[in-house]
């Protein structure tokens, strides 16, 4: 009866082995066959995964400490190009989620297979509720990250745009020219302005985190970590409340204006217009937006401080002044009759003042702007000691400020003439750039340096765009000083009577610029009324440069407006509305 027992006991033991065993195989097949592929994609996605970590771009400073530029934090989706297997699928469930076309999310997602280890970076910027959403379809996007990184902002916005520059990714031939200075494929680099010349020093040290990553696609606990460092600081020479001054009296009018510091050349101001927003060029760069600037033909994206090249129009008979007075051409003493009519062989050359402006030294020449009295003494010079003055007051040359995209203008000579137009230098061409007319083409920075040599009375400064770069802890770890660029050396009785003659310019009666008459502030200036385009459509652009105050001058302002008529009625007002606010408290 035991052995009975015992051989049941033995047989239910086999059997629930066997169930055992039925249920193991049953379930190894389920997995294996039914399941394996599904499994296989599983136990693949446990696996590490290296995040690039971006630094913040260095802060850039005014002169007194305002941040002109700084970052803010933005969600971005970077794809794991190996473990995604289908692409196309991936890029479709990710551009539903952030409104993105199918095509474009695979564009970028392909942009970068030559380096298929590489995190490559499709969206940037998508909003909190975009970045929860994804976070939480992660176990059906294999592959996509999303990750908090530093964006660049422009707290102005439009304003600064030119100096500033924008920030953007890099592109393949910029990545060519740099890689070997460790850049990488879509850092984000500076593409115009102070962001791009200074790119090196704000740019930070990326960091580096090494993740396991779960087999959902969820991360799992970090293995290694190197935190990104900070870009340095740039310090400005710019002085923001005068920037916002000279644009808010610009009102958006096409034209530029530059504003130094005659003392040591620094930029206080720079404007260009019309010009754009660099929020919008930052990632994801609205292409509508950069379209329509670039198909803008009042060229938006050009800095026309530095590289607008214009008739300088009057400012220029400072320059045959000062030739005349250093030659000996003129004699300060001597008076000149104007009556309106200058000819020269069978060449009628008219004064603005079709009456004329009767006899006059050389200040008053100045006060009046006399064509007559300049085309005079052009004539008794000749072109070469009109244009070796000319360049050693910084005409003709970039003056090196260092922002890329500088013009030298043009300063035009028998050679060129011959070269390019393929004709003679005749008298009369002389005679017209006497009055800042011809081939004579100048940028406003060039201009503004004309007014900081004749404000120091010979005198110039490279102009200084950064004052340092420090240390994002505070360090110094560049210092700019300023430099002299031209030193004329001429007997102190020739400045004091051009700058006479500029000061009358503004505060004496029949001055062609009283509207930039300041009370207790004593302004000297030059006005000017360029003829452009070609017959019979022309404009004028008005020109104005001056400095104050004459006996110690502290601010030189040169602005010129695009075809808004004459220099004393237009861009004399808003200089010495800009000089009342500058020195004053508002």
């Amino acid at each position: 009866m035991a052995d009975v027992r015992t051989e049941k006991r033995l047989l239910l033991l086999l059997a629930i082995l066997a169930c055992g065993w039925l249920a193991l195989v049953v379930s190894l097949w389920y997995i294996q066959v039914v399941n394996g592929e599904k499994y296989e994609q599983l136990s693949l996605g446990n696996r590490t995964r290296t995040l690039r970590l971006a630094p913040p771009r260095g802060l850039i400073f005014d002169r007194n400490g305002e941040v002109v530029a700084d970052n803010r934090p933005g969600f971005e989706v970077f794809v794991n190009l190996p473990e995604v297997t289908d692409r196309r699928k991936t890029a479709r469930k990710l551009g539903a989620l952030i409104g993105e076309e199918e095509e474009e999310m695979l564009r970028r997602m392909e942009a970068f297979r030559e380096r298929p280890f590489e995190p490559v970076r499709v969206a940037t910027d998508i909003g909190l509720p975009a970045a929860v959403e994804i976070e939480e379809q992660v176990p059906r996007l294999n592959g996509v990250e999303v990750q908090t990184n530093p964006l660049r902002h422009y707290p102005y916005g439009a304003s600064l745009c030119h100096l500033l520059g924008y920030v953007g990714q890099i592109s393949p031939r910029e990545l060519e020219r740099l890689e070997e200075e460790g850049y990488l494929p879509q850092d984000d680099i500076g593409k115009s302005g102070v962001e791009e010349v200074y790119d090196h020093f704000l740019q930070g040290s990326r960091g580096r985190s090494l993740l396991q990553v779960d087999a959902r696609g969820y991360r799992d606990r970090e293995l290694e970590r190197r935190d990104p460092v900070p870009g340095n600081n740039l310090h400005l020479t710019l002085d923001l409340r005068s920037q916002l001054i000279l644009e808010e009296l610009m009102d958006s009018r096409p034209g530029a204006a530059v504003v130094l510091d005659p003392r040591n050349g620094d930029v206080l101001a720079l404007v260009s217009n019309p010009g754009f927003d660099p929020n919008r060029m930052v990632r994801p760069v609205e292409q509508g937006y950069l379209s329509r600037l670039f198909a803008n033909r009042s060229s938006p994206l050009v800095n026309r401080a530095i590289a607008g090249e214009y008739p300088p129009g009057s400012p220029f008979k400072l320059v045959v002044a000062l030739a005349g007075l250093i030659r000996g051409a003129v004699d300060p003493r001597e008076k000149i009759e104007c009556n309106g009519v200058f000819y020269l062989g069978q060449g009628v050359f008219r004064c603005w003042k079709a009456s004329g402006h009767g006899e006059l030294d050389v200040e008053e020449a100045i006060k009046h702007s006399c064509n007559v009295y300049f085309y005079t003494v052009a004539v008794r010079l000749g072109l070469d000691p009109i244009r070796r003055m000319a360049m050693l007051l910084g005409l003709g040359t970039p003056t090196g400020i260092g922002l890329k995209g500088e013009k030298a203008g043009l300063l035009p000579s028998r050679q060129w003439k011959r070269k390019v137009v393929g004709d003679s230098w005749y008298p009369g061409d002389t005679v017209n750039l006497s009055i800042g007319q011809g081939y004579l083409l100048v940028t406003p920075l060039q201009m503004a340096v004309l007014g900081s040599v004749l404000a120091n009375r010979g005198t110039g400064y490279v102009p200084r765009l950064a004052s340092a770069i420090t240390s994002p802890e505070g360090k110094m770890v560049e210092e700019y000083f300023p430099k002299k660029s031209i030193q004329t050396g001429f007997p102190a009785w020739i400045w004091d009577l051009v700058v006479r003659g500029m000061e009358r310019v503004v505060n004496e009666p029949g001055g062609t610029a009283p509207a930039a008459a300041v009370a207790g502030i004593r302004v000297a200036g030059k006005t000017g009324t360029a003829q452009v385009g070609r017959p019979p459509d022309y404009a004028h652009d008005a020109w104005f440069v001056c400095f104050a105050p004459v006996d110690s001058p502290r601010v030189v302002l040169a602005l010129i407006l695009e075809g808004a008529g004459s220099g004393g009625a237009t861009a004399a007002p808003v200089a010495g509305e800009f000089m009342r606010r500058y020195f004053g408290e508002d």
